[in-house]
């Protein structure tokens, strides 16, 4: 069955939102079409880092709670969800830390109750996965009647997109994030254990901010926001994922975990796109991507020439040591233990270096960038 993807204008988190939101729910049936009264909704933002909303890393505080609050209308109980990125720890403060610093504390000062800190896991078997056999997800998630995925529409350096599919990997516990990077270094198998992880916790709706995106070198520091001005939602993040790359100007398979999920029968690559559905020119993808072909010298280069070299001529993550600050983010973030911290700056192993990019990702500071040399 094609499934709806509804794009909608919104052109900020003040201005019509609210209104925005209530289009896509319609072009989708309705929001009591998905949640009864009664139900427990657990809502399920990005929010991969400490990081002001303002960066356009984290789903924006203000569009959660706005789905927060229609939720509240019509008689159901939600609340927020999330676990996020390797280098943060998943404890009940860090978790209060966490919603401080993206704004979430603030917006929902009269709901902080609301915001989950409950830090407990549960072990899921699974009988078909693609990859994975069992996997830990947080416990309140899996208790919850239904799971709405507010994710945000962002780059990757590893899967060039981050978007509805990539954002249920926040589902699976703090730091045990890290070792299936360090079990699955291949993208094509990491993608599967994606697609394993999404399959596992099944949202029943997507929504997805994407007033301001962040593209370039995604999905934290080193991204760059920009305003596309437009929320999506589909009841399937595969087909929103589809979307996004027509909306952007990629192919399916230009994305890992998409190619990934069509290779394996789990989506036959429609979609109908239904509301207001003009491209976003220009979009920049990460330094990482090498997989479009137009007549400039760099994406000729990229197309032609770096795939022949690719061993010798990879990005690697390097640390700026003007900016570190020696937190130790990226020492907890790698899976591979490839980093220490000395007296100046973090130093990278690249002999253990397997670039998964969680350093890249993780860092509060940008201070850790890609560069295409072999170092």
């Amino acid at each position: 069955m094609t499934e709806i993807v509804s794009v909608r204008k919104a052109e900020d988190y003040e201005k019509g939102l609210s209104k925005a939101i209530d289009k896509v729910l319609s072009d989708l049936g309705g929001l009591k079409r998905f949640v009864k009264s009664g139900d427990k909704v657990a809502l399920k933002p990005n929010l991969l880092v400490f990081s002001s909303p303002s960066k356009a890393i984290v789903t924006h505080p203000i569009f959660t709670f706005e789905v927060f609050k229609k939720i509240i209308e019509i008689g159901g109980e939600p609340f927020v969800i999330d676990s996020p990125g390797s280098g943060i720890p998943f404890t009940k403060n860090s978790l209060k830390s966490l919603y401080r610093l993206t704004g979430y504390w603030e917006i929902f000062k009269d709901y902080t109750d609301y915001l989950n800190t409950d830090t407990s896991k549960q072990t899921v078997e699974i009988e078909n996965g693609l990859i994975l056999k069992r996997v830990d997800i947080l416990k309140p998630l899996l208790d919850a009647d239904f799971i709405i995925n507010l994710p945000k529409m962002k780059t990757h350096t590893l899967t060039f997109l981050s978007g509805a599919v990539k954002n249920m990997y926040g589902a699976v516990p703090g730091m045990e994030k890290t070792k299936y990077h360090s079990r699955f270094r291949n993208v094509h198998d990491f993608s599967k254990v994606l697609i394993d992880v999404w399959n596992v916790t099944k949202p029943g709706l997507t929504l997805m901010d994407g007033i301001v995106s962040l593209e370039g070198d995604g999905p934290a520091m080193r991204g760059i926001p920009r305003k596309t001005q437009v929320i999506l939602g589909s009841k399937d993040p595969l087909s929103m994922d589809l979307a996004i790359c027509k909306l952007i100007g990629l192919a399916y398979n230009d994305i890992p975990y998409l190619k990934v999920a069509i290779e394996n029968n789990l989506s036959d690559g429609t979609y109908n796109i239904v509301g207001e559905t003009s491209a976003i020119n220009d979009f920049i993808l990460p330094r990482t991507y090498h997989g479009k072909i137009s007549i400039d010298p760099v994406s000729l280069y990229n197309y032609f020439v770096f795939p022949i070299f690719s061993k010798f001529l990879v990005e690697k993550p390097k640390v700026m040591k003007q900016k570190c600050i020696r937190c130790g983010v990226c020492v907890r973030s790698c899976p591979e233990k490839a980093i220490t911290i000395d007296k100046v700056s973090a130093i990278i192993d690249y002999n253990k270096c397997i670039k998964c990019y969680c350093c890249h990702e993780q860092c509060p500071e940008g201070a850790i960038d890609l560069k295409r040399i072999n170092l």
